[in-house]
């Protein structure tokens, strides 16, 4: 359907272009065949058809080739949010109190990296953008599991009882293998409810851009695509 649109498209241009151009006597194309001597008007109109169909695939291969640049630098960057407990991909994680108390858990957040575009990858980068990662702030209190992550120089940090990831800030994408390879990043967390109820909540994400704000939020949407599945957290309260 899609290539029977574009012939029919192309031969309206030509047959419109020919016409518009055939009733001008002086055109370039006229001029050499009369310089040549071929002045029958059958044949300069036939010419004239041929050399704007020529110009007119000429221009299309051109432009399809240089959609084809533009797209390839520009694909989104695939962007895998996996969580672990105990090395293996989970889907819940359940607290159950004991004396009014819940023990901590640790779980593991994976972050792999496929960038396609050179130029998206430039723009994340430029644009500061983060992966905030969080379970509901006000249900579930997260910390690290080393304390050596409290430096400042961190891909992961914590805010707000939020997981900021940075994606490609602490990252050297010039490599001319960059593109074209995945990049994971992980670390280990300790989460714990806040209070001793019965509750449920998921992990959820946002996307944020620490330069440009929501402009740059906006943007990213278009730049990156995220695909995780939302870790499932149950909280029982004390049964009496």
């Amino acid at each position: 359907m899609k290539n029977k649109l574009n012939q029919l498209i192309t031969t309206f241009v030509i047959t419109f272009i020919a016409a518009f151009v055939s009733t001008n006597n002086q055109n370039l194309i006229y001029n050499i065949l009369n310089t040549l001597g071929y002045e029958n008007d059958v044949l300069q109109k036939t010419v004239l058809s041929a050399v704007i169909t020529l110009i007119i695939g000429l221009l299309s291969i051109l432009g399809s080739f240089l959609w084809t640049a533009i797209t390839s630098i520009i694909k989104k960057m695939d962007i895998t949010l996996n969580t672990k407990i105990n090395g293996k991909k989970k889907d819940a994680i359940k607290f159950t109190p004991s004396n009014y108390e819940y023990d901590s858990q640790e779980i593991e957040i994976e972050i792999i990296l496929q960038p396609k575009g050179k130029l998206s990858s430039l723009l994340i980068k430029s644009f500061g953008v983060s992966l905030d990662v969080y379970f509901n702030p006000e249900l579930i209190d997260v910390s690290y599991l080393d304390r050596w992550d409290y430096e400042e120089n961190q891909i992961f940090k914590i805010y707000e009882r939020k997981i900021s990831i940075d994606l490609l800030g602490k990252m050297d994408i010039k490599g001319r293998t960059f593109s074209g390879k995945s990049h994971k990043l992980n670390e280990c967390f300790i989460v714990k409810p806040i209070r001793v109820k019965n509750a449920e909540t998921y992990l959820d994400y946002v996307i944020v851009s620490n330069k440009f704000g929501k402009f740059g939020e906006f943007l990213s949407g278009y730049l990156l695509s995220v695909k995780y599945e939302p870790l499932k957290v149950n909280c029982e309260g004390d049964v009496k």
